[in-house]
């Protein structure tokens, strides 16, 4: 992360392990940093190895799953604590299941860090808000203008229109979704609507640890994880990365929708040759968002964090006191979980999605 030397009065401080507040003592998302971390969710690109970490009961439970246990300081939604010199909540950030935004009260102001958030509904996450600050640290993953998604019913509706055009084709749909989140969405809107479907195992483990949580998926479809030989007139839901494998190659007829933001990448026709349909289905806050966001938090300080520089300067050409922290705490998101997409792309195509049948 680049060096950068903030007003002496602001509530943040860059450090070698990224952002700090002192006045809480918390480092954010820091992939290994002394003292204690706020987890905001637990994307691999967000856990860390920090021996102790802040977050949300669901985020620790998840966190231990994938990157082995800390010591957690487990913080529900909407629970005032004290830490240090200040006063913490925190807020869903409907990100995924136990994705949370930062805030910290301070006699100086106070600090609000998103995270990586969406305004948009979650099955899994109660609705987030923009909360009240006078700083604000913001996730722009989407920050250029091309990078503003449909309404999710209708992607819903085009996903549920693909799956029954494959099997109207005697083909089998392979939906591509991240392990954690995504994943667990996808699922949700496919067995909602009644259709059965099979599930990779990094995917499947997950949503068990979903359903011990408290988090089930509805009916009247049904799920299992995925056994080599038994997918059947079924929807196989898997990784990315396994799209060029033998598990979804050696089926004998597919049709493949990929679910990511980057649809509306320039490049995505070759990026994603391979796939039939490219939807824009994201969990992160699309241009739109990020400067409702940027307005409604009523802050008079923004430092923008994963994505293009640009957004900070079009903050500022809206009237915003905006500075571009770079990326923190890295530039490659798990969203393509594997594919290598930058989130510091941005350029897109303006379209809804990429039908490449």
């Amino acid at each position: 992360m680049p060096r950068h030397s903030l007003p002496t009065d602001s509530l943040l401080q860059v450090t070698p392990h990224g952002l700090f507040v002192p006045a809480a003592g918390l480092h954010l998302d820091a992939r290994w940093a002394p003292g204690t971390v706020f987890v905001s969710h637990a994307h691999s690109d967000h856990c860390s190895g920090a021996d102790r970490i802040v977050c949300t009961p669901e985020t620790a439970a998840l966190h231990s799953a994938r990157r082995g246990p800390r010591d957690a300081m487990v913080m529900p939604f909407e629970t005032p604590t004290r830490l240090g010199d200040a006063e913490v909540v925190l807020h869903s950030a409907a990100h995924c299941l136990g994705a949370a935004m930062l805030e910290v009260r301070t006699d100086s102001g106070t600090l609000v860090y998103t995270g990586d958030y969406k305004l948009r509904f979650n099955p899994f996450a109660p609705a987030s808000r923009i909360p009240r600050c006078d700083e604000l640290v913001m996730e722009c993953t989407f920050g250029e203008p091309r990078y503003v998604f449909p309404p999710d019913d209708v992607l819903v509706r085009q996903l549920h229109a693909f799956v029954d055009s494959a099997f109207a084709q005697d083909a089998t749909p392979v939906v591509l979704a991240y392990a954690l989140g995504k994943g667990q969405e996808a699922l949700y809107h496919l067995t909602s609507h009644g259709y059965d479907v099979v599930v990779h195992g990094a995917i499947a483990n997950l949503c068990k640890l979903h359903v011990e949580l408290g988090h089930p998926f509805p009916g009247p479809g049904t799920w299992t994880p995925y056994r080599r030989g038994e997918v059947g007139r079924r929807v196989l839901l898997t990784t990315p990365s396994t799209r060029k494998t033998a598990m979804v190659q050696r089926l004998p007829n597919k049709r493949i929708c990929h679910l990511t933001g980057w649809a509306y990448h320039p490049g995505a026709h070759n990026i994603y040759k391979d796939c039939d349909m490219v939807l824009p289905l994201s969990d992160h806050a699309d241009y739109d968002e990020l400067v409702r966001t940027a307005r409604e938090s009523g802050a008079t300080r923004i430092h923008t964090v994963h994505g293009p520089e640009s957004f900070a300067e079009r903050l500022r050409a809206l009237g915003f006191a905006a500075e571009h922290l770079g990326a923190h705490p890295q530039t490659v998101s798990e969203d393509e979980f594997g594919d290598g997409v930058s989130r510091s792309t941005t350029r897109a195509q303006d379209q809804h999605s990429l039908d490449l049948q």
